[in-house]
């Protein structure tokens, strides 16, 4: 009788045909941001593939060692390059009629995003279908974000037509250290300008009555109608946000107090109807279907369920691009664990991944697909391993097993990725999934059923049930949030301590599985490198102070760190301010703790007022008009266009350089620059500009 020998590590990954093209086409993605073509070499660049296509074609079809070598050669190559190619093709720059290559005086554009409004702005992306110069229209492409103030016009939805004059302008960058790069986010949908609208700078261009609205119209439609119905059953404004991020991702009605219970306790993936959201719901569906006992010929059945709960649920959300995405890639690991290939399920979730980034190549820097795709990649991995490391017998301790190995699974893959990109962990995540878990998945399925029943005193009973169910959800979670150390805030790891982190998972989940010490060495060596770099940081870190005036518009903030404190003067009236926290909020996080923050408020009893600034790195003066009792300073701010006695203004407090904050029109900015290189005087311009940064051997 012949003995079965398990498959060797490479052995597996030669079942997995598409893993090699996969891993050269994402090299490429992630190559190609480093690399910026102009428009003649990005079109060498298409000719290249050509050419290169088909002399890869003859080296197959002629025979012999040398061009067998070429074939594999130029076949990993033009792969690279197409990769590269895909993730440049949608840029402004290389598409001949995009809208931004024309002088328009007005564009007729196209809503293809739901309008979501905050704080008396409406937000929404358009596609530019054309655009008027005089009286000749210009058929374009691209797409556009539109900021537009409140209004008390019909409120406007997707597919919404519209003619509109306005100022287009590119996506600025971020202005500040560890500020949210919108550009960066907005670029990943092919968004690269923008244009603040005002109300009566828009005209509405009504539809025929032949236009049939498309898959995703008819998805916002069918969400905003069960959104009405569910507002009706939930009374309670809060629990009413709550349950509609909760099953349809609408978060437009949800407070910071709530997002920041579920973000610290680890379980913001509830809200965010994403991919997160949609692999702990495979994982959930899988396990319950996991203890019904199937007849063999209805197997078939928790597929068919599974698949259709998943589309239905992302139809209802809205068809949003990230729930797309996750339901694609959990469809292709459904269907392979159906027909029971060996490898198939990490084969069905490459080759899932491969089609959302062949269709969107940017999704590579979508952070949402990042997660979803190491989600489900931990739990394929992981929950393996956890099953068969804890034996239960019980079936509701089994049951309890399997829920938290879900957890953990998810944890292991996505734990590095958001400490580098949030720098933060919820300690008590398995106590907060263990307790919100199933509640939550219950409060879907109510809220489904509420949403399709007819009956109205069965949806007054179930809108009962569903506020306390969300009852019971935010009070836990709010509890467990004032737990102490609910929340680890950490340093933002770099790219090098997130690539050892992954090297330290990886090499510990071969050794485990195939029984290699080297691999365990290996893991511990990396564990190592992740502790020597820390500590150094941390040194360097103790050891340094950090000066910053940031840029944020028509107000002023100056920041000083060292030792895990901070002092900020600010004109903004709290540290707590919106903008403040949108602007440098998360750089005054990863320098200081929070009970080490010192806010000053430079309170405003006038119009235009001087302030006096001392701090460690020396004083710092503040000018809003001029004054004859201007002190001495080492650092001069000119603020509100207070330019007019520049001159004397320098040789009065004398200072080292002048620096010219956002509240300067661009026009004085300019002046005062010229009248200041006249004097021989250094000076940074913040107006449009990065954050004036300094350390302190450079004052």
């Amino acid at each position: 009788m012949a003995v079965m020998t398990e498959l060797s590590f490479y052995q597996k990954l030669e079942r997995i045909p598409l893993l090699k093209i996969a891993t050269i086409y994402v090299i490429g993605l992630f190559v190609a941001p480093m690399l910026k073509f102009s428009f003649s070499s990005f079109h060498y660049l298409q000719v290249s593939l050509i050419l290169l296509s088909g002399i890869i074609f003859c080296c197959f079809l002629f025979k012999g060692t040398l061009f067998k070598y070429c074939y594999l050669v130029g076949y990993y190559i033009l792969i690279l390059l197409f990769g590269i190619w895909q993730f440049w093709r949608s840029d402004p720059l290389y598409v001949e009629n995009h809208f931004s290559h024309f002088q328009l005086d007005s564009y007729v554009v196209e809503i293809v995003q739901e309008p979501s409004t905050k704080s008396e702005t409406t937000r929404f992306s358009v596609e530019v279908l054309g655009g008027y110069i005089q009286d000749s229209l210009i058929v374009t492409t691209g797409k556009l974000m539109i900021s537009l103030k409140a209004t008390t016009k019909r409120p406007l939805r997707y597919a919404d037509r519209l003619w509109l004059k306005g100022t287009m302008s590119a996506v600025p960058p971020p202005f500040n250290p560890f500020e949210f790069d919108y550009r960066e986010y907005l670029k990943g949908s092919a968004i690269y300008h923008q244009i603040f609208l005002h109300p009566s700078n828009y005209i509405r261009i009504e539809r025929d009555d032949s236009h049939f609205p498309d898959v995703r119209e008819l998805a916002l439609r069918t969400r905003e109608s069960f959104l009405k119905k569910l507002r009706r059953y939930c009374k309670n404004g809060e629990y009413y946000a709550i349950a509609g991020a909760l099953l349809y991702g609408f978060r437009g009605e949800i407070d910071e107090a709530s997002i920041k219970a579920f973000t610290n306790t680890g379980t913001i993936h509830v809200l965010s109807v994403s991919g997160m959201h949609v692999a702990v719901l495979f994982g959930f569906l899988s396990l319950v279907f996991r203890y019904i006992p199937w007849p063999l010929r209805l197997n078939w059945v928790p597929v068919v369920i599974t698949f259709s709960i998943i589309w239905i649920y992302a139809f209802i959300a809205g068809l949003d691009p990230p729930i797309v995405r996750a339901a694609i890639m959990i469809s292709f690991v459904l269907f392979a664990r159906y027909f029971k290939r060996n490898s198939s399920t990490l084969n069905a979730l490459v080759a899932a991944a491969s089609i959302i980034l062949l269709c969107d190549p940017r999704a590579i820097t979508n952070v949402g697909f990042q997660l979803s795709f190491l989600a489900v990649l931990g739990m394929l991995l992981f929950l393996p391993i956890f099953e068969k490391i804890v034996i239960v017998k019980n079936s509701f301790i089994h049951f309890l097993r399997d829920t938290v190995g879900i957890s953990i699974a998810a944890q292991v893959l996505t734990t590095p990725l958001t400490l580098y990109y949030f720098g933060q962990f919820p300690t008590y995540f398995l106590l907060a999934n263990l307790l919100v878990g199933l509640p939550s998945t219950v409060t879907m399925y109510l809220g489904f059923l509420m949403t399709i029943n007819p009956i109205d005193w069965l949806n007054e009973f179930l809108g009962y049930l569903l506020e306390k169910l969300i009852g019971y959800i935010l009070y836990c979670l709010k509890a467990i949030d004032q737990l102490a150390f609910s929340t680890i805030q950490i340093d933002l790891i770099d790219g090098v301590l997130l690539f050892l982190s992954y090297a330290a998972v990886f090499s510990w989940l071969y050794a485990y599985q195939w029984k290699d010490r080297k691999y365990c060495y290996l893991g511990l060596l990396c564990v190592s490198g992740i502790v020597f770099i820390t500590i150094v940081q941390q040194i360097i870190d103790e050891n340094t102070e950090r000066f910053r005036i940031y840029n944020t518009r028509n107000e002023l903030t100056i920041a000083y760190f060292k030792n895990k404190q901070a002092i900020i003067y600010s004109t903004f009236d709290s540290l707590n301010h919106k903008a403040l926290q949108y602007a440098c909020g998360r750089e005054i996080r990863v320098w200081a703790s929070e009970e080490n923050v010192q806010f000053i408020p430079l309170k405003s009893k006038s119009v235009r007022n001087n302030y006096l600034v001392e701090l460690p790195v020396g004083k710092i003066v503040v000018m809003e008009y001029f004054s004859n009792e201007l002190p001495a300073a080492e650092l001069l701010v000119v603020r509100k266009n207070a330019i007019q006695k520049l001159p004397a203004a320098v040789n009065k407090i004398l200072p080292k350089e002048v620096i010219l904050d956002g509240s300067n029109s661009l026009k004085k900015s300019l002046q005062a620059r010229t009248i200041l290189d006249s004097l021989g005087m250094k000076s940074y311009l913040i107006k449009d500009n990065f954050a004036y940064v300094w350390n302190k051997e450079s004052l």
